[in-house]
């Protein structure tokens, strides 16, 4: 006799677990990452490490710093273009100071790594030697531009002797890093999944992200293998570089938790596996900030 197996409906949390957010880069697209601490919290799921590539770097160091899946929706209603780059004339890069002011006034300081309510890191490349900069240590708001610092929209940020761009060059969706700052469970979030699907369109800007999509979709395959959970939003009909309906997208990220609401507790409730990590150190000293 066949019996159907009882749906869990309420969220029992295995002591031993660990729960790592890795949020993915996706431009304005990562709005969507709201609707997914809207849900988190609505579901009680409490979260022990995050981290973030570009976009996803930057909802999660709002989020790590203590401020709820609202308050973080109250801001982006409110943020205009030039709360996050400066008006260019000619569409060259420009820096990203604007992006660093918008994130200390959020703050109200110049918050530091040591002062957040959750272990955070940023995803970041150094240009100098196309190495992966993990972020931990320093000022939450430098390290957000440094992770967000996309070629060709921004320029490289300097410090401490590298170039640092938008991390998703090599690390999109940093779920192996999760994995890393101690997490036995992850959950990934990809806002972008039409990431390197090309374009036929031969404006600048639109072969710019296209290009930059390509690359990374090289890398994100690999990574995601270390996630125990990959939740994909349809973002798909909002631009990644013009903000659409905020309360749309954030709803897209809600809906995409709870569809999968299922899953997440049973990954919650469940011994923890041990995934085995192979790590391919360089010989190139590490950098942090």
């Amino acid at each position: 006799m066949w019996f159907k197996k009882k749906q869990q409906t309420e969220l029992k949390v295995n002591k031993k677990v660990r729960l790592g957010l890795a949020l993915g880069g996706g431009g304005v697209r990562g709005v969507g990452h709201i609707g997914v601490l809207k849900a988190f919290s609505e579901l009680g799921i409490d979260v022990d490490y995050v981290c973030g590539t570009s976009a996803g770097a930057i909802v999660g160091a709002l989020y790590s710093s203590g401020l709820t899946w609202y308050d973080i929706e109250k801001t982006a209603k409110s943020l205009k273009k030039g709360d996050i780059k400066k008006k260019n004339m000619f569409f060259m890069p420009t820096s990203t100071e604007k992006l660093e002011e918008t994130m200390l006034s959020i703050f109200g300081k110049d918050l530091m790594f040591s002062e957040l309510k959750k272990p955070f890191c940023a995803v970041s490349v150094n240009l100098k030697d196309g190495s992966e900069v993990v972020i931990d240590n320093g000022s939450v708001a430098k390290a957000v531009c440094a992770s967000s610092a996309v070629p060709g929209v921004f320029k490289p940020v300097v410090y401490r002797d590298m170039h640092l761009v938008d991390g998703g060059l090599a690390n999109n969706v940093p779920a192996d890093v999760a994995r890393k700052m101690g997490a036995n469970v992850v959950i990934a979030i990809d806002v972008n999944k039409n990431r390197g699907q090309g374009t036929e369109s031969l404006k600048v800007m639109n072969v710019l992200s296209s290009t930059l999509g390509v690359i990374m979709q090289k890398n994100i395959e690999t990574k995601l293998q270390f996630a125990d959970l990959v939740i994909t939003p349809d973002l798909s009909d909002f631009s990644s570089s013009k903000l659409g309906d905020v309360s749309k997208m954030i709803e897209r990220g809600y809906d995409a938790v709870m569809e999968n609401k299922e899953a997440i507790f049973n990954l919650l409730n469940k011994k923890p596996k041990r995934k085995k990590i192979i790590w391919l150190i360089n010989s190139k000293r590490k950098e942090k900030f």
